[in-house]
């Protein structure tokens, strides 16, 4: 049986050293990308909606897995599409302002 060398100085963290952020490497890290144009949270307004309502986006956000943003905005492209066609003439005129 051999014996293996090992440095045990690399293995023990020093705690009266500091860790800072710099000092951390991540290699494989995971980024999300719904493939559409990314708006920075400055960019967003708040939208006021009645407690109800707000617990409602935010228990489908928790069970679809998915920013309440993007289920708003997947809600509303569900509703556009069952518009009437004078009313879609409407909002159609009004997004292109």
């Amino acid at each position: 049986m051999a014996l293996i060398n090992k440095n045990t100085n690399k293995s023990k963290i020093n705690r009266s050293e500091e860790i800072r952020a710099n000092d951390i490497n991540i290699k494989d890290d995971v980024k999300i990308d719904y493939g559409e144009k990314k708006y920075s949270a400055k960019e967003r307004k708040p939208v006021q909606v009645d407690p109800p309502v707000l617990k409602m986006i935010g228990s489908l956000s928790y069970a679809k897995d998915m920013p309440m943003y993007k289920v708003v905005e997947t809600a509303l492209e569900a509703y556009i599409k069952t518009l009437p066609e004078n009313e879609r003439k409407l909002f159609e005129l009004k997004q292109n302002k």
